[in-house]
């Protein structure tokens, strides 16, 4: 496979998906506004845009399913049928199936095949009025000529494909299939003159040409719409015949540009073209075609191996060739507004500007001239910092794209649980990095799960509360600080403090006589193998799934907190950073090394007072911050330095906090705070407790991103027996 043949199936693949989603979003729409014409056209074209392009690209399976789809779909536009619950659900297992299908032909994966055709047929079933009612017409337009020359328009298309066709991987003989599915196609005539000689023919390119007589019901704008992917650098030529005269595209009279006095029917093999037109003869082909023999062939014959070591070797040479094809095609890409291109491309223009400016006062520099390096120096921080920004915004994308998933996630959820559950959603526009929206969404899925099936109550025990009928879930986004939090809420019956509790002593997680609050019972719920589920069911109650969210949370350098009240409801918050690449930190000094702390973790910093630190035998060191005790770390003893001062009263503690716990770290200095670019270090060196990753500071040197969980954890382990 050409590597512009990959690029475009590629394309085709971002595309469908695109489709597909709009396709879903468009059906759960339409279950609630069911009389929506506008919405059946939306949901209409993006499953012809698919159909279209598979066929194209030579993938039958997902266009003719597709093409069931859109029958049924077009009998719901033109009112010949209503969108009822079984349609709606009918087409939303269809997509579901369109999905495995164009996946299927992504990665040479085999899909159930009896899904499929059950699938197929339900939809035939559902459009048989459609079928009866087109037998009907055809019928009419038989009986009756005045009718059918009324309804019924003749065109004559001439078609000259792009020499690309090929290389692009389309399929030339997918028009015809469509045509014939909307009117009756004949006098098909292939023009073969121009064909060059067999030493200058390229295969990879499109010599042919066809031209043919269509007959048809459909309007003008759907004949059109079949040649719309093929459209680009095409001679094409579509003439309608009224009263002996043709119009052209545009309405003027045009004459066919190709006469019909070729061959007739479908295109011929290209050896026998090349046979009929001289360029060799018969025996010559047979000979050639006789000489075509495969490895496996020569091996048997030469009782190397048997037909079924060949066999099983083919099989699996085509397994390795499918898992390969697949790694291979995993590529990502994003798509972009054009203004943040174009906002770019001025800023590099005005760095270029600076730059030159900086390059010409560097040839002739004078010590007078200090305030304008000065000047051009501060120009230049400034675009650099600006076209930061604008690169680390082409990366950023609406959340709404990990939301898209969640309105048919909790409509089979209501559907399967027996409750009745409403989605709401805000915040879709809020703009997150594309790599932190890829991973939240797993977390999120668990979560919105535990919502429908722990959360939400039976609708009869929700009338028994006085509450209403219908369960609502909330998932929203919104910007605090440097950082994105996302919701999700929910209107049921709560956590329950005493069954959590008693669940945690059972465990043995905590002690019977530990006195805990709120806010540190129920982080309890995260923990491997916790659940309070009395049964459990398909959908959630093995406590595998909260720890799953906590741990990718964190993963992600973010945090995850639970406000719930009984009876009343529960609110998870999501706290992330906007971007993985860049964070926002404090730059501190232990030392001769320089440090970074994560600002969003920092809460305050301190100079504490002489004896306000208290060593407690079995706790280790702790500090006095206005009544409360908290663990004290030496940073300087964490990785082994020679510090400035070893008095916490003249060195500086440092707040932080992560996942409601906090810790005061020594440091000797505060130097400022400052952007900067987060590299790994597992990926360059290996793990290193404490470290989230490096990052090279303005002087070049290297400074190591602190991990305040990582710190934490740490504390644990030195703490001292005694004191």
């Amino acid at each position: 496979m050409s590597n512009d043949f990959a690029q475009f199936q590629e394309t085709f693949f971002e595309e469908a998906g695109d489709h597909l989603a709009v396709v879903e979003e468009g059906l759960l729409a339409l279950e609630q506004h069911p009389e929506d014409l506008d919405l059946l056209n939306k949901i209409f074209r993006s499953a012809h845009s698919i159909k279209g392009t598979s066929g194209m690209f030579g993938f039958n399976a997902v266009a003719q399913f597709t093409h069931k789809m859109e029958t049924l779909l077009d009998l719901l536009r033109n009112g010949q049928k209503v969108v009822t619950p079984h349609i709606a659900d009918l087409l939303l297992k269809s997509t579901d199936c369109l999905k495995l299908l164009i996946d299927a032909a992504k990665t040479g994966s085999a899909v159930d095949d009896k899904t499929v055709h059950r699938l197929t047929s339900e939809l035939a079933a559902a459009s048989d009025t459609k079928v009866k009612a087109e037998a009907k017409v055809e019928k009419e337009n038989r009986s009756s000529s005045s009718t059918a020359l009324a309804s019924t328009a003749t065109f004559l298309i001439a078609w000259t494909p792009p020499e690309w066709l090929f290389q692009r991987g389309l399929d030339p003989l997918q028009i015809f299939k469509e045509l014939a599915d909307l009117g009756t196609v004949s006098q098909v005539t292939v023009d073969t003159t121009k064909l060059p000689e067999l030493a200058a023919m390229d295969p990879e390119k499109c010599y042919l040409s066809w031209t043919m007589k269509f007959e048809t019901a459909k309007d003008r704008q759907v004949v059109d719409a079949v040649f719309e992917f093929v459209r680009e650098d095409s001679v094409l030529s579509i003439t309608e015949e009224v009263k002996g005269k043709e119009l052209g595209v545009r309405g003027e009279e045009r004459p066919s540009p190709l006469t019909p006095d070729g061959l007739e029917g479908e295109p011929k093999p290209l050896g026998e073209i090349l046979v009929e037109t001289g360029v060799v003869s018969r025996e010559t082909l047979d000979h050639a075609l006789a000489q075509q023999k495969r490895v496996g062939e020569i091996l048997i014959e030469q009782h190397a191996v048997t037909p079924q070591q060949i066999e099983q070797a083919l099989q699996k040479q085509k397994q390795q060739g499918s898992t390969a094809q697949s790694k291979k095609s995993e590529t990502t890409s994003i798509r972009v507004d054009t203004d943040k291109i174009d906002k770019l491309i001025n800023l590099v223009g005005e760095l270029v500007i600076t730059q030159s400016m900086l390059s010409e006062l560097g040839v002739r520099f004078e010590m007078s001239q200090m305030p304008v390096l000065l000047e051009r120096m501060a120009q230049l921080e400034h675009n650099t910092r600006e076209i930061q920004e604008r690169v680390m915004g082409i990366r950023m994308l609406p959340i709404g794209t990990a939301f898209s998933r969640f309105p048919r996630l909790v409509r089979d959820l209501s559907a399967k649980a027996g409750k009745k559950i409403q989605l709401v959603l805000s915040g879709e526009e809020t703009e997150l990095d594309k790599t932190v929206i890829e991973s939240i969404g797993d977390p999120l899925t668990h979560l919105v799960r535990n919502s429908a099936d722990h959360g939400l109550e039976a609708p009869e025990e929700r009338l028994d509360n006085n509450k209403p009928e219908l369960g609502t879930i909330r998932l929203n986004a919104f910007h605090a600080g440097g950082s994105i939090c996302v919701t999700v809420e929910d209107d049921g019956r709560g956590l329950d403090r005493d069954k959590i509790l008693a669940k945690a002593i059972k465990q043995g997680l905590v002690s019977e006589h530990e006195k805990l609050s709120d806010d540190q019972i129920w982080p309890l719920i995260f923990k491997p193998g916790f659940s309070t589920a009395e049964k459990v069911t398909d959908v959630s109650g093995r406590g595998v799934g909260m720890d799953v969210v906590k741990r990718n949370i964190e993963g992600l350098g973010g945090a995850i907190t639970i406000k719930t009240a009984l009876g009343k409801g529960t609110i998870f918050t999501l706290k992330l950073p906007l971007t993985l690449a860049i964070i926002e930190g404090m730059t501190v000094r232990v030392g001769k090394e320089t440090y970074i702390v994560p600002l969003l973790s920092i809460l305050e910093s301190i100079q504490p007072k002489a004896g306000a630190m208290k060593t407690v035998v079995g706790r280790g060191e702790l500090i006095d911050v206005r009544n409360t005790y908290l663990p004290m770390m030496r940073l300087y003893d964490v990785f082994s330095l020679q510090p400035e001062f070893t008095d916490p009263a003249k060195a500086i503690l440092l707040i932080l906090e992560t996942e409601g716990e906090q810790v005061a770290v020594m440091v000797d200095e505060i130097l400022g705070q400052q952007q900067v670019v987060i590299k790994s270090m597992e990926q360059n060196f290996r793990k290193v407790d404490g470290i989230a990753g490096a990052t090279i500071l303005g002087d070049g040197t290297v400074g190591f991103i602190l991990d305040v969980r990582g710190l934490i954890e740490m504390s644990r382990r030195i703490v001292p027996v005694a004191a």
